[in-house]
């Protein structure tokens, strides 16, 4: 009878997953910001996946240690930070592939683990949780790109509404973006960069709209808010602009429901949260996650699916 009790109790233990219990451990969860909608889902997510295994017996605990706007010395110090605080993982979504690394390397050499959300570094981690970005605009570029075949539309520039430069994940989402119009008529203007503030970039895609761009592609979710209300006000005033961006946020649904906004990449961060720390729980039961790297994926959100994401 013991036999079988502890049988089923391993076998509750294999269905739940990571439904383990006497896991006590810290993370540091550092991402790129915290004033971005996409953060804070996967902050949220990631923390609500530590309650769930509190409740089941864990003491897991996260501390959220981003930088308030996007800037690599700033998350290299909040790196260090996690370092002095003694966490025993980073959970980190880099601004870009090196530029953090020998801060990373220290981490590592301090025997704290290292896993990838979102935007990994170039340097070796225990898994990497994020979207494929350059896919990702390829696909958002390939929507934007058949929307002209069907309406007759074979040339014109198209502005591209950026985040911050040196952002690794903006960089490929132009990258695959960019690889749609290749060896056509269309001209993708040169990336002006937004910090991924709402106002700044209605701003600048005010100035492009004025200077006769047929269509507005924004590399992140402020940039897409900016371009969507630009492209709402250019309409008012009879101008037709093409606008398509990325990431879900409220101001995203409602554009893309009163058509400012034709399309954005909606990304997983809860996923990727959820996952991280279920990587964690793996790695502090003996687990060896190879450096595993799972896409998380994205979704073309359109007017016709929209309600899907609300």
């Amino acid at each position: 009878m013991k036999k079988f009790v502890a049988l089923a109790l391993v076998l509750a233990l294999v269905l739940t997953g990571t439904a383990f219990a006497g896991v006590k451990t810290k993370i540091g969860l550092i991402t790129m910001d915290q004033m971005d909608v996409h953060w804070v889902r996967l902050r949220n997510a990631a923390q609500a996946k530590v309650d769930e295994l509190n409740k089941a017996g864990n003491e897991i605990e996260m501390v959220w240690l981003a930088p308030e706007t996007k800037d690599n010395q700033q998350q290299i110090e909040k790196i260090q930070n996690a370092v002095a605080d003694n966490v025993n993982y980073i959970i980190i979504a880099c601004n870009d592939g090196t530029s953090a690394n020998r801060a990373l390397q220290e981490a590592l050499d301090a025997g704290i683990k290292i896993i990838y959300v979102d935007a990994p570094a170039t340097l070796k981690a225990s898994a990497t949780y994020a979207t494929d970005n350059f896919a990702g605009g390829k696909q958002i570029g390939e929507y934007l790109k058949a929307l002209f075949d069907k309406d007759g539309v074979t040339e014109g520039t198209i502005g591209i509404v950026d985040a911050q430069a040196g952002v690794q994940s903006c960089q490929d989402r132009y990258d695959g973006f960019a690889s749609v119009f290749k060896d056509t008529k269309f001209v993708l203007g040169e990336r002006q960069f937004s910090d991924g503030d709402n106002s700044k970039a209605q701003e600048l895609a005010n100035t492009m709209i004025n200077n006769g761009v047929i269509a507005l592609y924004g590399t992140n979710d402020g940039a897409t808010v900016g371009s969507a209300a630009a492209t709402r006000d250019a309409a008012n005033n009879g101008v037709k602009i093409y606008c398509v961006g990325w990431d879900k946020s409220d101001s995203n649904i409602a554009y893309v429901e009163n058509g400012a906004l034709l399309a954005f990449a909606a990304q997983n961060p809860n996923i990727m949260g959820e996952k991280a720390i279920e990587a964690v729980v793996e790695l502090e039961n003996g687990k060896d996650l190879g450096g595993v790297t799972v896409d998380t994926g994205v979704s073309t959100v359109t007017k016709e699916n929209v309600a899907q994401f609300k």
